[in-house]
């Protein structure tokens, strides 16, 4: 889920050129078939709302039938050779299966850009790229030996003696109505009255003509309510759009968000203004017609006001955000919290980065849960709102629960990222999360330990205690604390959990990764920061102390220092291809020691040409 303060302002709606590989398929995945280079990799969207070079309805490529096509025996499980068959992965296959040959089935694919692929939607330009680049003999040889010896014991079952791929492909939701966000473009409904109420849609290929996409298949169903409920509503009270040409109009974009629990939409109206009173009478009008012709339709509705030239849907300026109707936040609940108990909530108001499909990402969210070790201490970059750190930490303290383990559980959980508006909804859901995980007592609780008591005669200076101690009970005090000095103090419980406000970079090189062995990274579409790249290129230096605060380093010169010293783990959840392939290049040619783990792709946008990737390393 990455998150940084940039990519909520990208614009998703330009076309973009994608290139391919050529690749056979064969046992449900696409093979090699030129060497294996690299020359094939594809771009994608951030959220699958860009096309791909290859046109909409153009002739597919042959493919085997389904019933030909077989997928990964289990998701993470390697241990026991009698789990392929276990019912639930027989499931998981069929399920699988069915996620990547059945049709969309869309009645707009051919003419709306969003998607490039109706069917077999893991067949796409940008798969078959990352499937190149991880079978190159350029990667194989930097994958970790007891990843081979997975590998050879059948982690995919094709019946066949060929090597089986070492990036797995997984289409981790449904491939109809995943879309839980959408951000879509307005213009005039009529070019000759600018009163006559707007059209809502995505752009389409090469150019900034919008394309109305009623009763769109991937969208939620209640997007499609929302987005016919404001164009009704413009036509009634006559909104007059943006037009792009002379800078007039008023209604430039909208953004629907929809809360899982309860299906309502957060709306929020971009408007072609600097300050909210600008917006006047229009948006009284437009709101008042909203609620009036929707009234349970919608959660809360916000007004953001964007004058700037140029295709940001957002403005960088947080004074641009008015709440109108409605709660502040959208609440989902956390990835891996049982549904019936409050064991956890996510927060999100429309000023931060929220993805769009949420069910497919609380997939990722899973495998990277699994495979951090237990007893970690974790640090995640460009963490967003906490996503995946708090579901790291609500499981690993659910399971030292239930086996009875005092020592088990995440050690310490710190997040960052630049955004102000995340640390809010972070601290808003750790409120949410059960104290006994998080090490965090209710607030008026922490005002009250805080605050200084009187003085009693019991004790006050001087005077003796109830109890005296005896030298026996001083000689055991004495070898209790003389044994426990080998054991690591404990954590402070108000540093159990933290946020720090700060890029990636700012936040690394103000130690906020010393003394973790577990590192999460979720970058945007370019990568990773060069700062944090160069630490993680670094090699373990024996000779650095351990330390968990930058301040116990002050002896050394700041360019000396690892930053990511007792980094063990580096889990990279990558959403722009080619900047993995980039930053993996560098990492594993460097002499940090890094060796791949896994590598899992993860079809987060049926339809579009857009993979999510997350590579574990380890060294």
């Amino acid at each position: 889920m990455s998150s940084s303060w940039n990519d909520d302002y990208d614009d998703s709606y330009r076309s973009a050129p994608s290139r391919g590989g050529s690749t056979r398929q064969k046992s449900g995945r696409t093979r090699r078939s030129n060497g294996g280079g690299r020359s094939g990799r594809g771009r994608g969207s951030r959220d699958g709302q860009v096309s791909s070079g290859r046109g909409s309805g153009q002739p597919r490529p042959n493919r085997q039938s389904k019933e030909s096509i077989r997928y990964p025996k289990n998701n993470y499980g390697y241990d026991d050779d009698d789990e392929y068959d276990s019912p639930s992965n027989n499931g998981d296959r069929m399920i699988q299966q069915q996620r990547m040959t059945n049709p969309i089935g869309c009645p707009l694919f051919g003419t709306c850009p969003g998607c490039v692929v109706d069917d077999y939607v893991a067949d796409i330009d940008i798969v078959k790229s990352a499937q190149l680049y991880f079978s190159s003999g350029s990667i194989q040889k930097h994958i970790s030996s007891s990843s081979r010896g997975r590998q050879s014991r059948g982690r995919y079952y094709d019946g066949d003696d060929e090597d089986d791929e070492f990036y797995e492909i997984k289409v981790p939701s449904s491939i109809t109505q995943w879309r839980t966000q959408a951000k879509l473009a307005v213009a005039s409904d009529k070019k000759w009255s600018r009163n006559a109420g707007c059209k809502i849609g995505l752009y389409q290929r090469h150019s900034h003509d919008v394309l109305p996409i009623p009763d769109c298949q991937v969208h939620h169903p209640s997007i499609n309510m929302a987005v016919e409920a404001v164009v009704k509503a413009t036509r009634e009270v006559r909104t007059p759009a943006y037009q792009e040409d002379t800078g007039h109009g008023l209604l430039r974009y909208i953004q629907c968000q929809v809360e899982l629990s309860t299906g309502k939409v957060c709306l929020t109206l971009v408007m072609n203004c600097e300050k909210l009173k600008e917006c006047q009478p229009h948006l009284s009008y437009l709101v008042k017609e909203l609620k009036r012709s929707e009234p349970q339709l919608w959660h809360s509705i916000w007004c953001h006001c964007n004058d700037s030239a140029g295709n940001a849907i957002f403005a960088r300026d947080v004074t641009r955000w008015h709440p109108i109707e409605g709660p502040p936040y959208i609440r989902e609940k956390l990835p891996g919290a049982d549904p019936d108990s409050r064991e956890g909530l996510l927060y999100f108001s429309p000023m931060v980065f929220r993805q769009a499909n949420y069910e497919g990402f609380g997939e990722i969210a899973k495998q990277v849960r699994e495979v951090i070790p237990n007893g970690s201490k974790v640090c995640e970059l460009y963490a967003g709102v906490g996503l995946l750190g708090l579901s790291a930490l609500l499981h690993h303290g659910k399971m030292a629960e239930e086996y009875d383990d005092p020592d088990g559980g995440i050690q310490w959980l710190r997040c960052s990222d630049e955004n102000p508006e995340n640390a809010r909804c972070f601290e808003r859901a750790v409120s949410s999360m059960p104290m006994k995980i998080t090490g965090r007592s209710p607030k008026q609780l922490q005002k009250d330990n805080g605050k200084k008591g009187k003085r009693t005669r019991k004790n006050y200076k001087g005077k003796k205690s109830d109890k005296e101690l005896s030298i026996k009970d001083l000689m055991d005090s004495m070898m209790s604390e003389a044994s426990d000095e080998s054991k690591p103090p404990p954590v402070d419980p108000s540093e159990k959990v933290t946020y720090m406000q700060a890029s990636a970079a700012a936040a690394i090189l103000k130690g906020q990764a010393l003394g973790a062995n577990v590192l999460i990274v979720d970058p945007p579409r370019k990568g990773l920061d060069e700062p944090v790249l160069q630490q993680l290129c670094q090699p373990y230096n024996p000779n650095q102390m351990y330390a968990e605060k930058p301040n116990a380093l002050s002896h050394m010169a700041r360019h000396t220092v690892n930053w990511v010293n007792d980094v063990r783990t580096l889990i990279y959840v990558s959403c722009g291809f080619d900047a993995l392939a980039r930053d993996c290049d560098q990492l594993l040619s460097s002499n940090a020691g890094w060796k791949l783990e896994s590598a899992t792709g993860y079809v987060l946008f049926p339809g579009s040409n857009h993979v999510e990737t997350v590579v574990v390393l380890r060294r």
